[in-house]
């Protein structure tokens, strides 16, 4: 049998899906070995870097594959960001919204096949800088996002949509809003916002749809503004978000622009990718930087 000899490196993050993943570790070992010459697996320890893990690799391979979800996905991306490493990704943690964008919200083994037919798409990563730095892959949330997602990972019963479904409300219930300055492409809009949500990708938190028009190649931050409002109403909406944002919904807009300055009158939770970034941030710059990173994907994507 034919085998790859593309140099390719999975970075395995046993501790994705609650533990869960750990049951694809000898498949992917026979798999891969079956497809490449001379695979790599690295199983990432409980306190090692994936970021700086990913970084090291890039250097030594030609295709870094994040084994996990988005969080996983999020880490790989922020070590290899900027080099000639494509990504590849099997889907196999509890949240997996980048991947629906990219066409990848398929079973590992399909993936796997994506993989090793290697047809690279290039893309583009949001870059944020002020009281974090870092790079966005599928959405930055600050405010009601922010503190479902904070709260979504203090739960360790639920998994899946119901968790951030679960941390949506109970963030709903907890964060009324704050005043922020918002600069968009030079233009300044002062309100009060419940949540803006910077949009790389389509979908957040399982089944949100809070950027239907999102395209990850276009150049663009898709921009989902939320102003403050009555807790009924918010309760009303969020459900209605698994068909995305809508002219009926009063408080609530979208926007698109390259340059984006955020700064707000009290510290704010804010995720990334589904990670947390902190809860105390109040100032943030994000730009597309285009066609940064090149991903395996799909043919017909």
């Amino acid at each position: 049998m034919h085998r790859n000899s593309t140099r390719i490196c999975f970075i395995f993050n046993p501790a994705a899906d609650r533990n869960r993943s750990q049951q694809h570790i000898k498949w992917l070992n026979k798999a891969s070995h079956e497809r490449w010459k001379a695979p790599e697996i690295q199983i990432v320890g409980k306190n090692q870097d994936i970021a700086e893990t990913a970084h090291e690799k890039s250097h030594h391979f030609d295709v870094v594959v994040a084994c996990g979800g988005d969080g996983t996905i999020h880490k790989v991306i922020n070590g290899i960001a900027g080099t000639d490493t494509a990504l590849g990704v099997l889907p196999i943690g509890s949240g997996n919204d980048f991947v629906k964008t990219l066409g990848l919200n398929r079973s590992p083994a399909e993936c796997l096949h994506i993989i090793d037919r290697g047809l690279r798409k290039p893309i583009d990563l949001i870059r944020f800088e002020g009281d974090v730095s870092g790079w966005c892959a599928n959405t930055l949330g600050l405010g009601l996002d922010g503190w479902a997602n904070h709260f979504a990972h203090r739960n360790s019963t639920l998994k899946g949509a119901l968790l951030y479904v679960y941390g949506a409300v109970k963030a709903a219930f907890t964060f009324k809003g704050t005043r922020v300055i918002l600069e968009q492409d030079g233009e300044i809009q002062q309100d009060y916002f419940l949540m803006v949500t910077a949009c790389n990708g389509k979908w957040e938190g399982g089944n949100f749809l809070v950027a239907p028009h999102a395209n990850i190649a276009d150049g663009k931050i898709d921009l989902l503004k939320i102003k403050t409002m009555p807790l009924a109403q918010i309760l009303a909406y969020l459900p209605r978000f698994r068909w995305g944002p809508s002219a009926h919904m009063n408080g609530v807009s979208v926007a698109t622009c390259k340059h984006l300055r955020y700064s707000s009158n009290k510290p704010v939770a804010v995720h990334c990718d589904g990670e947390e970034l902190g809860t105390s941030i109040k100032d943030l710059r994000l730009f597309v930087s285009e066609k940064i990173l090149e991903v395996i994907v799909p043919e017909l994507h």
